[in-house]
């Protein structure tokens, strides 16, 4: 199950880097006026680190999209997919602010440019700002219907969260459509099914994801929340169990399983819930919400 901010924030960090860097030969002037040594063979590898290439890390994405950024000269639509790329590595390193403002930027420089709407989106999302972060997906989706999977994934991510089950559960029928090993899409169809109330019905998805992707922690964490809502204790604490041997310190399945061992009068249920809450303080109230008291 994970929280479902989590859930959100994986799909969304999937995001591709736009490819922005334009051809060696119009930009190593420019670098070299700012960066002192650069010459024009350099040139082409700040772009390739703007963009994320040959494991960059956001810090070196940052400076390197900044440096492109900074010596300008490109068209529009290049020095867009700058800001898109160091937007998306402010994002990763938690400055939320800072990279709003750098997709406001690309969105101001290019206007079709879905990748800019797409990332703005994923940090309302994690700032809770999900009303804006559903109109931005809307318009990412408008602008870019090849890459709809993706986007309806998140859209439909962010409507789990809002509690638009309905909603989420359409937008994840598009992507398996799409994309029928799309496993996440699955797995979060099924957490959206089962917080709507329909965990027998949400199942099959969960067993569908992980035949997709076997040995997932949070994949097994969601069959063992949908077992946990039909009764099927014994198959929601083996579920729970299987999880927490892959990722020992998955609060959800630690809570998940003490509930399950609290009503079969395991009292060891109890210290599945405190280690749960030593984790995440908020995990009660999640599973409240979801019906699981």
């Amino acid at each position: 199950m994970r929280s479902a901010l989590c859930l959100a924030a994986a799909a969304l960090a999937a995001m591709a880097l736009l490819p922005a860097g334009p051809a060696a030969s119009q930009t190593g002037s420019l670098l070299k006026s700012v960066v002192p040594g650069m010459g024009s063979e350099e040139a082409p590898a700040v772009w390739k680190v703007c963009e994320g290439e040959d494991g960059a890390t956001p810090d070196k994405q940052i400076e390197a999209c900044t440096v492109a950024i900074d010596a300008g000269g490109e068209t529009d639509t290049v020095m867009a997919g700058a800001y898109v790329n160091r937007g998306n590595a402010l994002s990763d390193t938690g400055e939320s602010d800072k990279a709003i403002q750098d997709f406001n930027k690309a969105i101001a420089l290019d206007s079709k440019l879905a990748a800019a709407f797409a990332g703005r989106a994923a940090v309302f999302v994690t700032k809770g700002q999900l009303d804006f972060a559903i109109l931005d997906f809307n318009q990412a989706i408008k602008l870019n219907p090849k890459n709809a999977d993706t986007y309806y994934f998140n859209r439909g991510t962010t409507y789990s969260i809002q509690g638009q089950y309905d909603k989420a559960i359409q937008d994840f029928d598009q992507v398996i459509r799409i994309n029928p090993k799309q496993s996440a899409a699955f797995n979060n169809r099924c957490f959206a099914r089962a917080k709507a109330g329909q965990a027998q019905a949400a199942l099959p998805d969960c067993e569908q994801a992980l035949q997709l992707r076997p040995y997932d922690a949070d994949y097994l964490d969601t069959r063992g929340f949908v077992n946990l809502k039909l009764g099927q204790l014994d198959r929601a604490m083996a579920d729970y169990s299987d999880a927490l041997d892959i990722n020992p310190k998955l609060s959800s399945s630690l809570y998940g399983r003490g509930m399950a061992r609290l009503k079969k009068g395991d009292r060891r249920g109890g210290a599945d819930i405190a280690a749960a809450k030593a984790i995440n303080a908020d995990i009660a109230a999640e599973f409240a919400r979801y019906g699981v008291k």
